[in-house]
């Protein structure tokens, strides 16, 4: 039968034995599953024909996690073993297991992480990178601990768990001209791994300014946005410009506010120019691209409306809460589809615009409703559709665990199906014949008059 065991706070080992009857048919693999209601299952991973066992990561502490697990035969699947349920908690640790049979792997503890490296990215943050074990001990990686140390004294954990296999790591919040020291491990299902290579880095002011692109305004309107440094903690700085700016042009040397109007005359050109910036000895410069639509000299000049006041005590209105570039007289789906598509823009929205938490917020627009959490990317949404359709508990739990959904298409991101409406026939009208006439609709034979008989002396 299937076994469920807490190994760490987050993970569940599940464990299993082949089935005794296979009706001739050999396996062709294991999947897990995850109970989530009376009936209701989600598959959660798979496994080869010879590994009978199966570890689940990223749990919650203290939460009770079930399971079942289905064999692989030929064409289809059987029906789900035995409900395993196991609740990781703070103790929960990994006990060693015997292996049944020599054609199992063993799993082990992995090798240590390797090429640790450290890098300063400013005084206050140190980035750290590293590479995967040579050997993951026969089971996958699931995260790392972090060491460090600062300046003589001793290790201290830094992170105990990242609980992802990314090998980076971003320290922040550093004093500057301290010495930091760094070790990684690698965790598998079996343990943790020996430490890495030692690193040694001392967290140092960097002065750079953040990638600037390309922009384009229109010819008299004005073009706004403050310079931004990679590293906040640095005051003092000095802004400029440099190399042939536009006329016009200016920058708050204090604040790195940039600000220009481009006249009738400067429109239909690009300008390239560098922005500068000084600390002291420090000093970084970026180049920027600015682009100058020519507007149509006959278009009539649009007026920018005065800034709305506000009373005293009185609520703001819906147009009082949008961005300020926002022209009300537009579609605001053009300014959604500038954000997702132009990087510049989506860019000068964000670093200027932290106020808002979306493009959508700020122009007004509701936000579209994402995907549902229960959906697996990587599957077939349509899958979800038939589960919905052909089995009444998944349509059960669904309905009651997602009201916020209008359909099952909405939730799996797919567009309603169209039904075909029938055709109505219209009518068909035609004449009535001799002898009838048309009454409510019906030809209605009607009296004809009687010919007239001539006597019988007038045949001859």
């Amino acid at each position: 039968g299937l076994i469920a065991s807490a190994i760490s706070p987050n993970q569940i080992r599940l464990s299993w034995q082949s089935p005794s009857n296979t009706f001739g048919l050999s396996i062709g693999g294991y999947t897990i599953q995850r109970v989530v209601g009376a009936d209701v299952y989600v598959d959660i991973g798979s496994t080869n024909s010879k590994t009978t066992t199966f570890t689940v990561n990223n749990l919650e502490t203290n939460k009770p996690y079930s399971f079942v697990v289905r064999a692989n035969i030929g064409s289809g699947v059987t029906e789900p073993s035995n409900t395993a349920t196991a609740t990781p908690k703070t103790t929960s640790v990994d006990i060693p297991q015997t292996q049944s049979s020599s054609s199992t792997p063993v799993i082990q503890i992995s090798s240590p992480p390797i090429k640790l490296t450290a890098t300063s990215t400013s005084s206050t943050q140190i980035n750290l990178s590293w590479s995967t074990p040579s050997s993951t001990g026969n089971t996958p990686i699931t995260g790392y601990k972090i060491e460090m140390k600062k300046d003589s004294g001793s290790y201290s954990v830094l992170v105990a768990n990242t609980n992802s296999t990314s090998t980076t790591y971003s320290h922040t919040n550093l004093s500057s001209n301290s010495k930091y020291t760094y070790k990684v491990y690698a965790i598998n299902s079996a343990g943790i791994s020996t430490a890495s290579n030692e690193v040694i880095t001392i967290p140092t002011a960097t002065l750079k300014i953040n990638p600037l692109g390309k922009l384009t305004i229109d010819e008299g309107k004005l073009l706004s946005f403050t310079v931004k440094l990679t590293d906040n903690s640095l005051g003092g700085t000095v802004f400029s410009l440099e190399k042939n700016p536009p006329t016009g042009a200016a920058i708050n040397q204090n604040n790195g506010m940039f600000s220009w109007t481009p006249t009738d005359a400067q429109g239909g050109k690009s300008y390239i120019f560098d922005i500068v910036a000084n600390q002291g000895s420090l000093n970084d410069r970026q180049s920027i691209t600015i682009t100058v639509n020519d507007v149509l000299k006959n278009s009539e000049p649009v007026k920018e409306p005065e800034p709305t006041k506000e009373e005293p005590g009185k609520e703001p209105t819906e147009e009082s809460k949008l961005a300020q570039f926002v022209d009300i007289s537009r579609d605001p789906q053009t300014y959604v589809d500038r954000y997702n598509n132009e990087p510049s823009y989506k860019k000068w929205f964000d670093a200027n615009f932290p106020e808002y938490s979306s493009i959508y917020q700020a122009v007004g627009l509701e936000e579209p409703k994402g995907i549902a959490p229960f959906v697996d990317p990587t599957k077939d949404p349509q899958s979800y559709v038939d589960r919905y359709n052909n089995e009444p508990s998944y349509k059960k739990w669904f309905d009651a665990n997602f009201p916020e959904y209008s359909s099952i298409y909405q939730a799996v991101g797919l567009d309603e199906p169209k039904t075909d409406t029938p055709k109505t026939e219209k009518p068909k009208f035609g004449i009535c014949g001799s002898g009838t006439k048309l009454i409510d609709g019906v030809c209605t034979i009607i009296d004809m008059p009687k010919p007239k008989l001539k006597p019988w002396w007038q045949f001859w």
